[in-house]
């Protein structure tokens, strides 16, 4: 191995640089000042967030290219915003949702497609020609039924008329017929939901929404009008942004809608999911993390330094330069990419760890030659060429690690890569120029040219030095331990995404909530057919899939396009808007409710309803039952209503009238709907409502089969097990578990590659650093070494390797050989092994210790893909460390008794210790 000296290229170099900056110290401290803060306004004004992970994989992969041609075709696919609401009252949730929908459709620069229920009246002039044979038939004998009952609300415009229509119903009763009794009789459970309602609106805030469809056909199952899971326990919500640049804005605005909703609804539970929010919340509690770990990394590694040298101005100067080449750092992200994502977020606390070490390389060994009686530039002079040769190799091999990143195939990782690799070398601009201007002046110069070396390090060196054979074997043995755990497969590699993000985020909790209570996975394959026949022909191979739960749109659904499937649909619809041709209804009243005239009317029907119980006794307990319900609710709601002084009275007449005015509006909506159903054509794909046509009807045609799995695709078998299927029937099957699928081995392949790449640029910078084969084994020891004894703690403390954490293999390698740089320069240096009781030790332990302050703060993260990343590296350090400051010096120790690995250095022509400064 080439000894160290002052005669190299890249030594002679410095000895220039260190020449100019002690004659020039301003021409490197102000301008570096001006550029930092040009840099902050680039950042500032230009510097972009992507929270699309689809963005991170890059567009030069068929699976990517077919998911983009997806989103193509279909703009909303995957980029649902789900509210979720969930409580046991069955009717809060469906209060929740109607009063959340109602604000959402309002805001249209925000929210498409609002989804929550099967609303005939939404869906257009051929919405019955979606509903199946059995279906319709059901609506035609219940509309026969229900006509007579249905008529009061064509008789009337208000509650008082509506229920003075059910009074004089129950008065003529006896008298009246069959048909017109068991009409009477078959409405009491929607008299029954109507005042339920009613009593709602009164007791809730805001304005309240109309009891609905369900409750004027008595419709006991909420699943055939809302969207629900769970057995009515949960309700959803779907909508999406316009955009993919506004799924924040939406997200923030849904949230605070769902907030105001949520003040008027209580007693339930909502949230917020869907992937874009995923994605966004991903974000979002990222940067917060990384700001904050930035802020406490920073403090730390001050900290470190500080207590490391008992002073606090060159410390201080070191963290400034690094504040600079941040500065820096963002600049040229900014230039250079253009924006920041979910993996290249945690740069900053990394750059703080890794670049700090500059710094305390440099200023240790300016102490130690002040200490030695040197001038301040002499000093400076040598810390920056002996050391500074060290520093510099030091820097390239870190930097080498993350530029190899680049050359992965994954775009996010290439992006880390350029980042960090270019950051670590703009850091060391200011700390290689900056800081040894500032490092020229300062008291501390003067005390420590009177000060001795503290000789405690160089003693507790001596334990291992000196016993070189039972270092190697005590190495040895933990390996070997590090290895029996390997062994026995405690080091596992968790591919779930969703375990990474913050599990206190709402996003992930009620993500969670659904795919707990649902009957299928919450994420969908996509496979695209071409045409109606292609689509007809594909649904059955598909449900015969054994990892498929369901398809959409069914088989009968797509069967209904075509005309001969649609004689038998054409007739009973027909039937349907006979039937309620000749109904036509009035304006609602828009006036206050009459409380005291509603009440004595309500009073009226309770009698009514208690003569009956008392008529029928024990002939009929189901109807005495439903009659002394009916009571019990008019009596409840005559309660609410009477309740207050004269301003509450008013404010009831006020909300009964804004809910008449909803019940109203939607009975008659709901009757138009039918009477304009369109039958002189047969059903097209064109005659879909927006939303459904948009999700599965493309811009040019082409059908979407959305393919939901049986089992959680998150989990990586299940993944595996389901597109391997989707694969049989269409090669080119995409959607987001495929694209999970892809992005995780994608992802984990990067990182081992770009180890790989790592390993082999840094073993050349080594190899051209010292021009020694045998150099590059001895650097590389501490990493192997360090490497696994770090997978064995992971296997002991269960910590499993993940798609955060994963980016340590390459990081490792490069942060691991940097000690071993350090420690072989030394030796190269002065052909001795001890280190600690020189400088370079000293620095090596500190700045070991900074970038564990660096990596560490990450572990204060809630995202647990960063905290895990913060863990990981920083064990990772350490041992490191601890192998390039114990196992290394002892190996050069035992070798060197019997193999000279160094040459006598030639003539330093540096200035020697003591010698004058230069003026």
């Amino acid at each position: 191995m080439k000894p160290l000296t002052g005669d190299t290229l890249l030594a002679r170099v410095l000895a220039k640089l260190a020449a100019i900056i002690i004659r020039y110290p301003r021409w490197f401290v102000w301008p570096q000042a001006c550029l930092f803060f040009v840099g902050v306004l680039i950042t500032v004004f230009f510097l972009q967030f992507d929270t699309n992970q689809n963005d991170l994989v890059g567009h030069n992969f068929p699976d990517e290219r077919n998911f983009l041609e997806l989103q193509k075709e279909f703009p909303q696919q995957g980029n649902d915003l789900v509210v979720v609401v969930e409580s046991d009252d069955i009717e809060k949730n469906r209060q929740y949702v109607e009063r959340l929908a109602a604000r959402m459709v309002a805001e249209t620069n925000l929210f498409r497609d609002v989804f929550y229920q099967q609303d005939p009246a939404a869906a257009g002039t051929k919405a019955l020609f979606f509903a199946s044979d059995d279906d319709l038939t059901n609506i035609d004998d219940a509309l026969h039924e229900d006509i007579p009952f249905i008529r009061q609300f064509t008789q009337t415009t208000n509650l008082i008329t509506f229920f003075e229509q059910i009074n004089t119903d129950f008065r003529t009763a006896s008298a009246g017929t069959n048909a017109q009794t068991e009409s009477m009789l078959q409405a009491l459970p929607v008299l029954g939901h109507i005042l339920t309602q009613a009593t709602s609106a009164l007791q809730m805030p805001g304005k309240p929404p109309s009891p609905g469809v369900a409750s004027l056909f008595g419709s006991t199952d909420v699943s055939d009008i809302y969207i629900t899971a769970n057995h009515g326990r949960i309700f959803l919500l779907t909508t999406h942004p316009p955009s993919d640049e506004l799924v924040g804005d939406a997200t923030e605005e849904l949230r605070r809608l769902m907030a105001q909703t949520q003040y008027e609804v209580q007693g339930v539970n909502v949230g917020l999911t869907g992937e874009p929010v995923l994605d966004y919340d991903e974000m979002v509690q990222s940067q917060k993390d990384m700001t904050k770990a930035t802020i406490v990394s920073l403090f730390l590694c001050a900290l470190i330094f500080i207590y490391g040298y008992n002073e606090t101005g060159r410390p201080v100067k070191a963290t400034l330069c690094l504040i600079i080449g941040l500065g820096y750092t963002m600049a040229f992200t900014t230039l250079a990419v253009g924006h920041l994502n979910i993996l290249t977020i945690s740069f900053a606390p990394m750059l703080v760890g890794l670049a700090i070490d500059f710094g305390v390389h440099l200023i240790t060994r300016f102490e130690e030659e002040l200490r030695k009686g040197s001038t301040s530039a002499v000093a400076l002079t040598r810390a920056m060429v002996y050391t500074g040769q060290g520093i510099f190799t030091g820097a390239l091999t870190t930097a080498a690690a993350f530029i190899a990143m680049a050359f992965t195939h994954f775009k996010g990782i290439q992006e880390m890569g350029i980042i960090c690799g270019g950051g670590l070398l703009l850091c060391l601009v200011p700390m290689m120029t900056m800081l040894p201007a500032l490092l020229l002046r300062g008291r501390q110069n003067v005390i420590d040219r009177h000060m001795k070396e503290d000789l405690t390090r160089a003693h507790i060196e001596n334990i291992w030095l000196s016993r070189p054979l039972a270092v190697i074997v005590v190495v040895l043995l933990l390996c070997g331990l590090a290895g029996v755990e390997i062994g026995r497969g405690t080091v596992k590699f968790d591919y779930n995404l969703i375990r990474m993000n913050s599990p206190k985020l709402p996003s992930v909790v009620f993500m969670h909530k659904l795919i707990d209570s649902a009957d299928r996975s919450v994420l969908s394959g996509a496979i695209v057919a071409t045409n109606l026949q292609q689509a007809i022909s594909l649904v059955p191979k598909i449900e015969k899939l054994p990892t498929v739960a369901d398809v959409e749109p069914p088989m009968d659904i797509l069967e209904d396009f075509l005309p001969e499937n649609q004689g038998k649909k054409l007739d009973l619809i027909r039937r349907i808007k006979n039937e309620v041709a000749p109904l036509h209804f009035s304006p609602p009243d828009t006036r206050p409710v009459d409380i005291d005239n509603l009440s004595a009317t309500l009073y009226s029907l309770g009698g009514y309803c208690g003569m009956a119980v008392s008529q029928i006794g024990t002939n009929d307990p189901a109807l005495s039952a439903q009659l002394a319900t009916l009571q019990q609710t008019i009596d409840s709601f005559r309660k609410a209503m009477l309740t207050g002084d004269d301003t509450a009275q008013a404010a009831h007449a006020r909300k009964l009238s804004e809910f008449q005015q909803a019940l109203f509006n939607d009975v008659r909506d709901t009757f138009q709907s039918l009477q304009n159903q369109n039958v002189t054509s047969p059903l097209r794909p064109d005659d879909l409502p927006p939303n459904l046509r948009d999700q599965f009807i493309g811009q040019s045609g082409k059908f979407l089969l959305q393919v939901f799995p049986k089992d959680d695709v998150w989990q990586r078998a299940n993944q595996e097990r389901f597109v391997a299927d989707l694969r049989k029937v269409d090669p080119n099957a995409t959607g987001t578990p495929v694209q999970l699928l892809e992005y995780e081995t994608l992802l984990k392949n990067s990182y081992v590659q770009a180890a790989w790449y790592a390993l082999i640029a840094i073993a050349l910078l080594v190899l051209l650093h010292f021009r020694s084969f045998l150099a590059i084994v001895l650097a590389l020891l501490p990493v192997a070494v360090g490497t696994l004894w770090l997978s064995g703690l992971m296997g002991a403390l269960n910590i499993s390797f993940n798609l955060a954490n994963i980016m340590t293999l390459p990081l490792v390698i490069g942060i691991g050989v940097t000690n071993g740089i350090q420690v072989l320069n030394r030796y190269a240096e002065e052909r001795t092994p001890g280190i600690l009781s020189r400088s370079t030790g000293k620095a090596v332990l500190v700045s070991g210790l900074t970038a564990i302050a660096g990596f560490g703060s990450m572990i204060l993260a809630q995202h647990r893909g960063i905290h895990s990343l913060g863990c990981v590296m920083s064990i990772g350090i350490a041992t490191c460390m601890i192998a390039g400051l114990t196992f290394l010096p002892a190996v050069l120790n035992l070798v060197s008794r019997w193999y000279l690995i160094i040459k006598e250095p030639s003539a330093d022509k540096l200035p020697t210790p003591g010698q004058e400064e230069p003026r």
